[in-house]
C-alpha cells in the first residue's frame, strides 16, 4: 500500500487542520494523495471533479476508487469467508453500473459491453464485484428507498456465482444483445436504437453552414453549463489528424473536419483532456459525418498491487488489451483504439448518443420496483462473471470453486456488503462535501503556479469555465 505520510504532512503544513480521527479527515487524505499531480498541474480542473462529485451520492461514488482502495487495503471492504488466497483476475476496476452501455460492433448489431477501461488492471476478483454491487446499492438508494438493497446485492452475486461456474466448466459464454428479462436493460437497447436511427448526436452538437458541417461552441446544455465546447489551440486542433490516423489507419473516414475541446464531462476523467472530433464518414454527404471522442488516458487507479503481468509496456496498451479481452467481440466499437502524442496517451472511441450507458437517473416508476433492480443486478452479474472468465482457466476455476462451497452464504455476504457499504458511501458523500466546505475546493492544496505547466500543454489543459 503506498504510504499516505507525504500528504498527511502537506495538510499539516498548510494549517488545513484536519483532524485524522475522522472519517471526514481520512477521505480528504486518501483523495488528496491520489489527485495530488493533479492538483499541482491542472488545479483548477480538479477543483471541477471535485464539485461533480459533491453533487450526489452517486456522482461521488464514480469518483472514489481511491477510497474504495484504501478501504480494501485496510479491511474496511475486504473482508470475507470467499477470498482466501485466490489469483487476481483481469478486471475492470470500476464496474459500477453507469461503466456499462450498449455498443455497435462492426457488423451494425448492439451489445451490452463495459465502456470504461480507465481502471482496468489485475484486482481481485472480489473487489470488482463489490464495486458492482456497492455501486447498484446506492443506486437503490437514490431511486426507491423503500427496496431492499441487500436482496438488489445478493441477486447480482448469485447470477456472478452461477455464470462463473458454468464457464469455468466449459459453457459458451454469450453476448447481451437483448434485455434478458430487465426492463432497466430494455430501456436502454431502446434508447440506443432510437438514437441510431435519428443520428441526434449531429443534430446537437453540430451545426451546417451552407456545404459546412461543423461542432458547436459554447454550453452544451442550460441545466448543466459547466459542460461546454471550446475553441482547441492551433497546434492540437493541427494535430488531430495524425492521431486518428494512428488510431484508426488511413481511412478517408476518418478525415478530420473539426474539433474542439470539451469541458466538463465524466467524474474522474473531468480534469483530463477530453476532445471532440467531427470526420467526414463514408461519402462527402453531410448525413454521414461523424464524431469521436479524443481522451487523454491516465495509469490504472489500482496499479502496482500486483507484478505488471498485463502484455502492456504502456498505458495505451494496457487500456487496448483489456478492451479487447473483456468485449464480447473485439469489434464492439470497431472505432475504439488508443494512440499516443508526444508524451500523451489517448484513447479514440466513437461519439454517438446511439452508444447508451445504464443511467442510475433512469431507475424510475416502474423500472425502479424491486424485481426490476434485482433483474438488472443479475444481468450486471452475469456480464461481470463473463468478462472475469477471460482470465486464465486454472483462476476462474479455483475462484469458481470457492463460491461453490456455498452460493446462498456468498451470496447473502455480498447482499450485506451492499447494503452496508451503500449505506457509508452516502455518509461519506455528506463527509467529503464538509471536507470541501472546511478546506476548499482543493481540499485544502493551495495552487502554486511553479508546478504548473506553461505554453502549448498549458493551453491544451485549458481552464474550465
Amino acid at each position: 500500500m503506498k504510504s499516505l505520510l507525504p500528504t498527511v504532512l502537506l495538510l499539516l503544513l498548510l494549517g488545513c487542520g484536519v483532524p485524522a480521527s475522522t472519517r471526514d479527515g481520512e477521505i480528504a487524505r486518501v483523495l488528496s494523495h491520489a489527485n495530488e499531480l493533479t492538483a499541482r498541474t491542472r488545479p483548477a480542473l480538479l477543483a471541477g471533479q471535485y464539485d461533480r462529485m459533491a453533487t450526489t451520492p452517486f456522482e461521488f461514488y464514480r469518483g472514489d476508487v481511491p477510497i474504495f482502495r484504501h478501504d480494501w487495503e485496510t479491511g474496511r471492504n475486504s473482508a470475507s469467508a470467499f477470498l482466501g488466497d485466490l489469483p487476481p483476475v483481469w478486471g475492470l476496476g470500476d464496474p459500477h453500473p453507469e461503466n456499462f452501455a450498449v455498443l455497435y460492433a462492426g457488423d451494425g448489431t448492439p451489445g451490452l459491453e463495459p465502456n470504461d477501461f480507465d481502471s482496468a488492471d489485475r484486482v481481485p476478483y472480489l473487489f470488482d464485484l463489490r464495486r458492482l454491487v456497492c455501486g447498484l446499492g446506492v443506486g437503490v438508494r437514490l431511486s426507491n428507498s423503500a427496496a431492499d438493497v441487500a436482496a438488489v446485492g445478493q441477486a447480482g452475486a448469485r447470477s456472478y456465482a452461477t455464470t462463473l461456474s458454468a464457464l469455468a466448466n466449459g459453457t459458451d459464454a454469450h453476448r447481451i444483445v437483448t434485455d434478458e428479462g430487465s426492463a432497466i436493460v430494455a430501456d436502454v437497447f431502446r434508447r440506443a436504437a432510437r438514437d441510431r436511427a435519428s443520428r441526434s448526436e449531429l443534430s446537437s452538437l453540430t451545426v451546417v453552414t451552407g456545404t459546412q458541417r461543423t461542432l458547436i461552441r459554447g454550453v452544451l446544455d442550460p441545466a448543466d453549463p459547466s459542460q461546454t465546447f471550446a475553441d482547441l489551440p492551433g497546434f492540437a486542433r493541427d494535430g488531430l489528424q495524425a492521431v486518428v490516423t494512428q488510431a484508426l489507419g488511413r481511412d478517408p473516414r476518418f478525415t478530420v473536419l473539426d474539433a474542439v475541446r470539451e469541458f466538463g464531462s465524466g467524474v474522474a476523467s473531468w480534469p483530463k483532456v477530453r476532445m471532440i472530433v467531427l470526420v467526414r464518414g463514408p461519402t462527402d454527404a453531410l448525413d454521414d459525418d461523424a464524431l469521436l471522442e479524443v481522451k487523454e488516458l491516465g495509469e490504472s487507479g489500482l496499479a502496482g498491487w500486483y507484478a505488471p503481468e498485463l502484455p502492456a509496456l504502456d498505458t495505451p496498451a494496457r487500456v487496448l488489451a483489456a478492451l479487447r479481452r473483456l468485449w464480447f467481440r473485439p469489434d464492439a466499437d470497431p472505432n475504439w483504439s488508443t494512440a499516443v502524442w508526444g508524451d500523451l496517451p489517448l484513447q479514440v472511441r466513437t461519439e454517438a448518443d446511439s452508444n447508451k450507458n445504464l443511467r442510475i437517473s433512469r431507475w424510475t416508476g416502474a423500472r425502479a420496483t424491486q424485481a426490476e433492480l434485482e433483474n438488472a443486478a443479475t444481468v450486471l452479474g452475469e456480464l461481470l462473471a463473463r468478462m472475469h472468465s477471460r482470465s486464465e482457466h486454472a483462476t476462474v476455476v479455483a475462484i469458481a470453486a470457492t463460491l461453490n462451497r456455498d452460493v446462498d452464504a456468498f451470496a447473502s455476504e455480498q447482499g450485506a456488503f451492499a447494503d452496508a457499504c451503500s449505506t457509508s458511501t452516502i455518509d461519506d458523500f455528506a463527509a467529503f462535501g464538509r471536507d470541501l466546505t472546511t478546506l476548499g475546493p482543493l481540499l485544502g492544496y493551495q495552487p502554486d503556479s511553479t508546478t504548473q505547466p506553461a505554453g502549448p500543454i498549458a493551453a491544451l489543459f485549458g481552464t474550465p469555465p
